[in-house]
């Protein structure tokens, strides 16, 4: 079998299924992550690497979070690297929730097709 086939397979199953990619759920879980740590739900030290955007832009959300220079791939990869963009992504109805629950919510009305990508 080739990866192309593979793909398809794999694809064609998670939607016989109704079920996210992995990659996905990891995404899913690590907007989940930030919304604990921004609203206090959490004690870890990464809390320092996620600060809110001084910027006043018009798009995305209200609660939009400082993209700093990344020195390098490893750190690049880092949650407080990858989790950025998807999180100023989301509309405010997502990160202005007032629960956990209501923010999981939220993000499942959402469609990740932009930053989720089917892998083998």
């Amino acid at each position: 079998m080739d990866d192309k086939y593979n793909q398809q397979y794999y694809t064609s199953r998670l939607t016989n299924l109704g079920l996210d990619s992995l990659h996905c759920q990891r995404t899913k879980a690590d907007l989940c992550m930030c919304y604990k740590i921004i609203n206090n739900y959490t004690c870890t030290q990464v809390a320092s690497a996620l600060t809110f955007s001084s910027t006043k832009q018009t798009r995305g959300n209200s609660r939009k979070l400082d993209k700093s220079h990344i020195s390098s791939v490893r750190d690049g990869h880092s949650f407080s690297k990858r989790i950025i963009n998807v999180w100023n992504s989301l509309p405010d109805c997502a990160v202005l929730s007032k629960t956990v629950r209501t923010f999981k919510f939220e993000i499942s009305k959402l469609h990740f097709s932009d930053y989720c990508v089917n892998y083998i």
